[in-house]
């Protein structure tokens, strides 16, 4: 009796093992988000999130675009020259609603705060008509990562996704970095060792 259990106790141990083996043979490593930098904005997206990929990443022009049910959506970046002084979030995204209202068709649905990993962030949601089609476009204003300058984004997409898009403007808003601060980090590394 005790051989048996002991063949027994070594068949299942030997089958767990070959379970997992196989298991862990059957998953494929996963791909790393793609990390894009742009020294003439000055910032890193350190892993571009799902379901973007990079449109256009060429001097001043960074776009990313992501695929919808209604259609496909573009993300573009810009900033400002470094300022001297402070930068005012709340007046830059109020200051929309006259933008958005002014549009073909314009409609301006509001601003809301957002706590990001580059401080708060403001947006300002609304729809026009851009080349005989309906759009609708979230503004978010931030201070840059690594300098004194406005950094802006536009994420303009079909009208009827405002939910799902926010949802993937925030993503993309935890994974940007000033490029100095990626800079310094491989400089201390290096220094380090």
């Amino acid at each position: 009796m005790e051989t048996t259990t002991s063949s027994l106790l070594l068949t299942v141990v030997l089958l767990g093992g070959i379970a997992c083996i196989s298991c862990s043979d059957s998953q494929p490593e996963p791909v790393p988000a793609p990390r894009i930098e742009n020294s003439e904005l000055g910032i890193v997206i350190a892993a571009v999130p799902s379901p973007f990929v990079v449109g256009t990443n060429d001097g001043p022009a960074l776009q990313l675009r992501a695929p919808g049910e209604a259609g496909e959506a573009t993300l573009y970046f810009e900033t400002t020259a470094e300022l001297t002084g402070g930068i005012n979030l709340v007046a830059e995204a109020e200051g929309m609603q006259d933008w958005f209202e002014q549009q073909p068709d314009g409609q301006y649905f509001g601003n809301l705060e957002l706590g990001t990993p580059l401080g708060p962030a403001f947006t300002s949601r609304g729809s026009y008509v851009l080349n005989g089609v309906a759009v609708e476009e979230i503004r978010v204003f931030a201070i840059h990562p690594a300098a004194n300058r406005l950094l802006r984004l536009t994420y303009r997409y079909p009208p009827g996704e405002g939910k799902e898009r926010l949802q993937q403007l925030a993503e993309v808003l935890g994974e940007i970095e000033g490029l100095w601060e990626t800079d310094q980090d491989a400089s201390s590394d290096a220094s380090d060792n």
